[in-house]
C-alpha cells in the first residue's frame, strides 16, 4: 500500500488522519451542518432526461413530471446541464444568449414552474454556468467584431505576428499569434477577416473565449449569476474553469517530452493555458458574490457554488478557500472518473480516497464523482456487475455524492450508434471520428419498457434510446428488491444515520481484490462496506484486518449477485459462517440487528414487510444461526 505524505499525518480539518496498524483512520471533526453537506447532487442532462412535448429532446418540463423520482430515491439536489439559447455546436456549451432559455427546452415559466414544484419537495437546483466562452453567434462577440463600445475588447484578441506585413499586403497570409492548440483539435487562433485579428479559442472556433482580466466581462458574468438567482435557481456548476485565463504575455508552450512538432492538443505542456492563479482569485470573488446576495435577499440558505476542473489534487484544494475568503463548496472531485482499469484498482481507489481527505482544508466536505456526462459510464468501463459495489462506496464515503442520471440503474453507454445518428465529436485531443464521441453516455433515460423506453412519444428520439431498455429500466428495477436501483435506494437511506453522516472512516487496503470501508461513531451503530474487485470468490476474516469487531454482524445490505440478503448474519472470525464473497460483489455490514424482510412489490416498487410473517422469520433465522 502507498504510504501517505506526511501533511496528512499533521492536517487538522473535518477529518484528521492518521495511520493505525498499517491502515489509514478519518477521524471526524466537528460536524459541517450546512444543508448540501451530506446530500447526493444528481446530475440531469436536460436534453436526455424527459421529454414533455413529443419532439424528442428532453426538457424543463419533462424534469418537472419526473420530480418524485428523486423523491423516492433521496435526492436533494438537482444540477441540470446547460439550457441557455444556444446553436447547439457543443450542445449547449456554445451559449448564445444567457439570459434566455433555448426553446427545444421550453421557457421562463417551464423553468419557474420547475423551481416552484421543486421547493414543494424540498429539493434544490443548480444549473450550469460557462464563464470561459460564448458561442460566436452570441450578440456579445457579434459587437466585439465590430469594436462596439465596451464590447471591444469582452474577447481574447490579439494580432497576427506577422500584422504590419497584413497592413501593407492584404494577399499575405496572417501568421498565428503562438504556438497554442485547441482541446478539440487544431490552433487555438482563428483569423477573424472584418476585424482583422485572431480570436482565442481553447475549444472549438465557434466557442470564442472571453476575457476574464477585463471588469466589464466580470460584471456581465455576475450579472448573469444574478438573474439566475432571481429565479430561485439555489447555486451554480461553473464549467471549465482551468481555462479561464492565459499567460498576459502569450509565450509558446513547451512540447510534451519526446515531442518535437506539435500537432494534437495532448503533445503540448500546457503551462500558460491552464491554472494560472488568476483562478482561484476569481472563485473566491464568484463566492463572495452569491454570498453576499442570498444575505441582501435574506435566504435562510447558503448557496452552492461548485466547479469543474480536472487538474491537481493541491489546486482544487484553493478552490475551497479558507475561512476568512470562503471558496466552492464542491470543487468536484473528478479522480475516479478518470479510475484506470487495471489490475491495480482497489490501490488507485484507495490512494485517491486518503489524497482528497488528507488535503482537505478545515471544515470543507469532499465529494465523490464516478461518472459523468463526458466520461464512460461504470458499467461499460469495468462491467454491470460492479454498478453496486461503487455505489456503494461512493454512498458510504463522508460528504457529498454527485450522481450522474442513469446510474442508479446502471445504464449502460450505448455504443450502437450509426455514425449519421451522432451530433457531438469533440473530444480532448482533437479526434473527430465517431468511436471517439461523447453522445455514447449521454443517451436517453431508460424509464420504462414501454417504445423509447418511457423517454418520449416521437418515433424518433434525439439520441437512439440503449436497445436494453426492454429489461434495463426504473419501472422494471423498482419491483425487484435486489435490482440496482433499489440497491442505490437503501444506500441512500443509509446516508440518513448519524454514523454516515458524523462517523470517522477507515480504510483498508488488504489485497489486489479486497477494499473495505469502516464507518463508525462513538454510541451509534457501525457500517462496514466490503468489496470484491477480484474474479474469484474470497472468504474473508474481518476480524484479521478490523480491529474490535464483535464475533458476528448482520447483513444490512448485498448486491444481487453477493449471495447475502438483509438480515444475514455472518461471522467475522473463522469460525461459524465468515464472509465469502463472490467476485464482483459487494456487502454492506453493521453490528446492529437487521430485522429480515421478506417483500411484496407495490406501486412506487418498494418493499413491504408482511407482519404476519415477521415473527415465523425470526424464529427460522434464529435456528439457522445456532444449528
Amino acid at each position: 500500500m502507498k504510504k501517505l505524505p506526511v501533511r496528512c499525518l499533521l492536517m487538522i480539518a473535518c477529518y484528521t488522519c492518521a495511520t493505525v496498524n498499517g491502515n489509514v483512520y478519518f477521524k471526524a471533526a466537528k460536524p459541517n451542518n450546512e444543508w448540501w453537506s451530506n446530500t447526493i447532487l444528481y446530475q440531469v442532462y436536460p436534453r436526455s432526461f424527459k421529454d414533455s412535448n413529443k419532439d424528442g429532446i428532453g426538457d424543463l418540463k419533462g424534469i418537472t413530471q419526473k420530480l418524485d423520482h428523486f423523491v423516492d430515491l433521496g435526492i436533494e439536489i438537482l444540477w441540470v446541464g446547460p439550457f441557455f439559447k444556444s446553436p447547439m455546436d457543443d450542445m449547449g456549451y456554445d451559449v448564445e444568449d444567457f439570459y434566455m432559455i433555448d426553446p427545444i427546452f421550453g421557457t421562463m415559466s417551464d423553468l419557474e414552474e420547475l423551481v416552484f414544484e421543486m421547493n414543494k419537495r424540498n429539493l434544490k437546483l443548480i444549473i450550469d454556468v460557462i464563464p470561459n466562452h460564448s458561442s460566436y453567434k452570441c450578440e456579445w462577440f457579434e459587437k466585439s467584431i465590430k469594436q462596439e463600445g465596451k464590447y471591444t475588447n469582452y474577447y481574447m484578441w490579439h494580432n497576427a505576428s506577422n500584422q504590419d506585413e497584413l497592413t501593407s499586403n492584404s494577399s499575405i497570409t496572417p501568421i498565428l499569434p503562438n504556438n497554442w492548440l485547441s482541446v478539440f483539435g487544431g490552433p487555438a487562433w482563428t483569423w477573424n477577416q472584418q476585424r482583422k485579428q485572431f480570436y482565442l479559442h481553447q475549444f472549438s472556433k465557434e466557442q470564442p473565449d472571453f476575457d476574464l482580466r477585463n471588469p466589464d466581462v466580470k460584471l456581465q458574468i455576475l450579472d448573469v449569476m444574478e438573474f439566475w438567482m432571481d429565479k430561485g435557481v439555489s447555486g451554480f456548476r461553473f464549467d471549465a474553469l482551468r481555462f479561464l485565463y492565459e499567460n498576459i504575455s502569450l509565450p509558446d508552450e513547451p512540447f510534451m517530452p519526446g515531442i518535437s512538432n506539435a500537432s494534437n492538443y495532448m503533445e503540448l505542456n500546457h503551462i500558460y493555458t491552464l491554472d494560472q492563479p488568476e483562478v482561484i482569485s476569481t472563485i473566491l470573488e464568484w463566492k463572495a458574490y452569491m454570498d453576499n446576495y442570498t444575505k441582501s435577499k435574506n435566504i435562510s440558505i447558503s448557496s452552492l457554488m461548485a466547479t469543474e476542473a480536472y487538474t491537481t489534487v493541491d489546486i482544487l484544494m484553493q478552490y475551497y478557500g479558507n475561512s476568512t475568503n470562503p471558496g466552492a463548496q464542491v470543487p468536484l472531485n473528478l479522480a475516479l472518473v478518470k479510475l484506470p482499469k487495471d489490475d491495480q484498482i482497489v490501490e488507485s481507489i484507495d490512494t485517491i480516497i486518503k489524497n482528497w481527505l488528507a488535503d482537505l482544508p478545515e471544515n470543507a466536505v469532499a465529494n465523490w464523482v464516478i461518472e459523468n456526462h463526458d466520461n464512460l459510464r461504470i458499467s461499460s468501463k469495468f462491467g454491470a456487475e460492479t454498478v453496486p459495489m461503487f455505489t456503494a462506496l461512493k454512498l458510504a464515503l463522508p460528504g457529498m455524492d454527485v450522481t450522474y442520471y442513469g446510474s442508479e440503474i446502471g445504464m449502460e453507454n450505448n455504443m450502437y450508434l450509426r455514425s449519421e445518428q451522432i451530433t457531438n465529436r469533440y473530444v480532448v485531443g482533437g479526434s473527430t471520428g465517431s468511436s471517439s464521441s461523447r453522445d455514447y453516455v449521454r443517451c436517453p433515460m431508460q424509464w420504462d419498457d414501454s417504445i423509447n423506453a418511457g423517454f418520449t412519444e416521437e418515433k424518433k428520439s434525439w439520441l437512439p434510446v440503449n436497445p436494453n431498455y426492454y429489461k434495463l429500466n426504473v419501472e422494471s428495477q423498482k419491483k425487484i428488491p435486489t435490482s440496482n436501483y433499489n440497491f442505490y435506494k437503501k444506500m441512500s437511506q443509509l446516508r440518513k444515520t448519524k454514523t454516515l453522516r458524523n462517523g470517522d472512516l477507515q480504510t483498508y487496503n488488504i489485497t489486489k481484490s479486497i477494499y473495505i470501508l469502516k464507518r463508525s461513531l462513538l454510541e451509534h451503530e457501525s457500517y462496514i462496506v466490503v468489496t470484491n474487485f477480484g474474479s474469484e470468490t474470497e472468504t474473508v476474516i474481518l476480524s484479521n484486518v478490523v480491529r474490535n469487531l464483535k464475533d458476528y454482524l448482520f447483513v444490512y445490505l448485498g448486491s444481487e449477485n453477493s449471495a447475502y440478503r438483509p438480515g444475514s448474519k455472518v461471522s467475522t472470525v473463522s469460525t461459524g459462517y465468515p464472509l465469502q464473497l463472490r467476485p464482483q460483489s459487494v456487502v454492506v455490514l453493521t453490528d446492529k440487528y437487521i430485522e429480515p424482510e421478506l417483500t411484496s412489490n407495490n406501486s412506487s416498487g418498494g418493499t413491504e414487510m408482511s407482519s404476519r410473517l415477521i415473527s415465523l422469520t425470526y424464529v427460522f433465522v434464529l435456528a439457522r444461526w445456532f444449528l
